[in-house]
């Protein structure tokens, strides 16, 4: 399979490939060619690490004796080490360390406030599998689960409509009162709460689409959820780009 290919070794026919060195520092084997260098020497000296574009040309990973096809870098040269310090960073002015650096949102919080946080479940995938009838039988419901000690003090107990209220709208879903979640937090998972996706996946029929599936006589469940994507900001880490699911400031309250 696919997903096995990292562990295919790499013989003479590609790494008796003209162009293709050692870099002894990281354990890479490359073709200074393919990245365009002017000469091996130069290649050599600079090395895989610094030399721009590199990852053009990477062969393979040395471990022990043994070469492997690895995991091919994706515009930037692999060090074959886990990478603690970043050059990349660094090259950025940011820190260079894995450092922390705390949310603003986070530090204005007032004491009735809470984070907002999401989550998978085992039997779907991201919000894409709610139409499928085998896992929506088993996961139909997506209810806001909040720890004991927030729930008392928010006065909100397990089966309670809630109202869960961010900068950008609301959304009412039901209360879990549970030990798996840490106070001062609610997490509500994001694969639910479609509006359209059929029959299975909302309670209606899906345009331009057949309604003649047998099963629907067994569809034993009237819930489907709600999607906490209506009050998340689009809010982008600005080091990675990456969207931030898990740290949205809401105030909770029984609908």
């Amino acid at each position: 399979p696919g997903y096995y290919q990292h562990k295919y070794g790499r013989g003479d026919k590609h790494l008796k490939v003209d162009g293709v060195i050692l870099d002894e520092a990281t354990g890479v084997y490359w073709n200074w060619k393919k990245a365009k260098v002017k000469s091996e020497a130069e290649a050599k000296e600079k090395g895989y690490t610094k030399t721009k574009n590199a990852y053009k040309g990477y062969v393979g990973q040395q471990i022990g004796d043994k070469v492997y096809k690895g995991f091919k870098p994706d515009k930037l040269n692999k060090s074959g080490f886990f990478e603690l310090y970043s050059e990349l960073l660094e090259a950025k002015n940011i820190a260079a360390l894995p450092t922390y650096y705390p949310i603003p949102a986070h530090e204005k919080m007032g004491k009735d406030e809470l984070i907002l946080t999401t989550y998978k479940v085992a039997v779907h995938i991201h919000s894409r599998s709610a139409n499928c009838k085998w896992l929506t039988e088993i996961c139909n419901d997506n209810p806001g689960q909040i720890n004991p000690i927030t729930a008392q003090r928010l006065g909100i107990k397990t089966g309670d409509k809630i109202k869960v209220k961010s900068e950008i709208g609301e959304i009412t879903t039901t209360a879990k009162v549970t030990e798996g979640i840490v106070p001062g937090t609610i997490a509500i998972s994001h694969h639910l709460g479609h509006w359209e996706y059929g029959r299975y996946a909302s309670g209606k029929k899906a345009p331009m689409a057949g309604d003649n599936d047998p099963d629907l006589k067994l569809k034993n469940w009237d819930t489907y959820g709600v999607h906490p994507n209506w009050i998340i900001p689009n809010s982008p880490d600005p080091i990675s780009g990456q969207q931030a699911w898990m740290d949205t400031v809401v105030k909770v309250t029984k609908a």
